[in-house]
């Protein structure tokens, strides 16, 4: 097993996306632990959360429960937690505000949740139509230029948003929807991978179902693709986080 890189960081070569704790599980905070324990028992370094994944009137939900985990980790040290920003939840509608303002009050808001100093990887979480993506990454900028991130990131991006955001800063990896069965972005992970840059695969299982062949298959597809590619999982049982794991060793 060889691990992979997100900037100068190096972890396993799956991720544990952790929405569906929040979004569909809130209510099992229990099995959200065990999962999360068999993922890094199974080597996964990598742990995915964003601001928006979260139930209608609880801010922080998906952040707030994985501090509680990782706080129980004997080798908390080396998980790598990213988490995203300029996306929230307002009840039922989940709006995109990439205004440098918002971005520094959501960073604010993550690591009060997260219960750390510094951030290892915040993502743009979706380009806002209404602000430029170069401001959105500046506030980034700032944002790590103050230490409150490691790295940048930028997800659900196009091609040429990804070019003009590496006008501004260095980006350290992008997260785009990748599998198999959904080819679409074959060419920002090519592009990511001439540039240095760790392409996370989201949604990677596409329509492969759960049986651990397929999900062996569509996981495999990913990791040969290229070195930099990096497929995130979105399990949310413990024995589909070991399957995810499985396919990394």
């Amino acid at each position: 097993m060889t691990l992979r890189r997100i900037g100068d960081l190096a972890v396993f070569p799956v991720g544990l996306g952790c929405a569906g704790f929040s979004l569909d599980h809130a209510d099992d905070p229990a099995r959200a632990e065990r999962t999360v324990r068999t993922a890094v028992d199974a080597g996964i370094t990598l742990l995915d959360t964003a601001l928006a994944y979260t139930p209608a009137g609880q801010d922080n939900h998906n952040e707030r429960l994985l501090r509680r985990i990782l706080a129980g980790l004997p080798d908390r040290d080396r998980i790598v937690v990213a988490t995203k920003g300029g996306h929230c939840r307002d009840g039922d509608t989940f709006p995109i505000d990439g205004r440098p303002s918002t971005l520094a009050a959501h960073c604010a808001s993550s690591l009060r949740a997260l219960g750390v100093d510094r951030i290892d990887l915040y993502h743009l979480h979706h380009p806002d139509p209404a602000v430029p993506i170069e401001e959105s990454v500046g506030a980034l900028v700032e944002l790590r230029d103050a230490g409150h991130i490691a790295h940048i990131g930028v997800s659900n991006v196009s091609l040429d948003q990804l070019r003009r955001a590496q006008r501004v800063a260095p980006i350290a990896s992008v997260q785009n929807k990748l599998s198999i069965h959904d080819r679409a972005n074959l060419d920002v992970a090519e592009h990511c991978f001439r540039t240095g840059v760790a392409f996370l695969a989201y949604s990677p299982l596409g329509g492969s179902g759960r049986s651990s062949g397929p999900v062996g298959t569509a996981l495999t597809w990913l990791l040969e693709l290229r070195p930099n590619v990096i497929p995130v999982v979105g399990a949310t049982r413990p024995r589909h986080a070991g399957e995810a794991a499985a396919a990394g060793l």
